[in-house]
């Protein structure tokens, strides 16, 4: 019997484990989601790299950005077996490429949330970068801030590059307020579920204490 009310006691303590790791990862990922959302409208606003570097974003940080290039010195944050993470420089139709020139980073993810393809090698890099310069197209995405690793990075490949006035497109699909309330109903059910793993451990504790 003993025996018994200890597996259940470990069950229950490792499912409040469980579901709070759970729910801590969902909070990060609809933490994210809400912020992306919160930043700009549904309908990217459609502008041009040299107006978006002379005005500014302004209020809608989901922007529709065209007239632009592409550098040819690439950034990336993570490579491993595969590219995850990498920032392709842009520079305005008709500018030189240079540090001076240089304020937006197109950063392409490759996770479900990306609006571009998927870029797993140096050559599909290259050919995607060659295809765009040869038949230019708008891209859509987030503004956002760029870390202190990337900034030094850009800097690194273009020589005095202002990093206070750097930011980074984030090529993804805008998120839906369905989506996101989905991604809070979810990690509100894994904490509802933690806490009634953790009343069970509770009452078996006590049950063993009075076994004994």
């Amino acid at each position: 019997m003993n025996r018994h009310l200890k597996d259940k006691k470990s069950l229950y303590a490792l499912a409040v484990v469980m579901f709070l790791g759970v729910g801590l990862v969902l909070f990060i990922f609809a933490a994210d989601e809400q912020s992306v959302r919160s930043s700009g409208l549904p309908e990217p606003a459609r502008i041009r790299l040299q107006d978006l570097i002379t005005q500014g974003p302004r209020k809608n940080k989901h922007v529709e950005l065209v007239d632009f290039y592409f550098g040819k010195q690439y950034i990336y944050a993570a490579k491993l077996v595969q590219f995850r993470d990498v920032y392709l420089p842009v520079f305005p139709n008709g500018e030189p490429e240079n540090a001076s020139n240089l304020q937006i980073l197109l950063w392409i993810r490759n996770d479900r949330n990306s609006n571009e393809p998927l870029i797993q090698t140096r050559q599909d890099l290259d050919r995607f970068a060659a295809e765009f310069n040869r038949r230019p197209r708008s891209v859509t995405g987030v503004l956002r801030r760029p870390t202190s690793e990337v900034q030094a990075l850009t800097a690194g490949a273009y020589p005095g590059v202002n990093r206070q006035s750097l930011q980074i497109l984030w090529a993804r699909h805008f998120p839906a307020q369905q989506s996101v309330n989905i991604l809070w109903s979810i990690w509100i059910l894994c904490f509802v579920a933690a806490a009634v793993c953790g009343v069970a451990y509770r009452r078996q504790s006590r049950s063993s204490r009075l076994s004994t």
